[in-house]
């Protein structure tokens, strides 16, 4: 099963075992997580002056990163309720 499934088919994390749960979890929230941090120095860093632009890509990205960490978040709960239920 590929990761892009997962991401399109939350219900495939039901067939999931939790050791596999903690792997594609490492992977969905490598890429947000590293992303928040990188842009978040850009914001603060006073080297490098930013344009309008600038800000409103970077504000782009990072809020699509908390989007793809909310659905990420959404697909653990109910793994989580799932096994609770079994």
């Amino acid at each position: 099963m590929s990761d892009q499934t997962l991401r399109q088919d939350p219900q495939q994390w039901d067939n999931l075992q939790p050791d596999q749960v903690i792997d594609h979890l490492i992977y969905e929230i490598y890429n947000p997580v590293s992303l928040l941090g990188s842009q978040l120095k850009r914001l603060t860093d006073d080297d490098d002056p930013l344009s309008e632009e600038d800000y409103e890509s970077i504000f782009e990205q990072m809020h699509h990163a908390v989007r793809q960490l909310s659905r990420t978040v959404v697909h653990l709960k109910r793994y989580s309720e799932g096994r609770k239920v079994r």
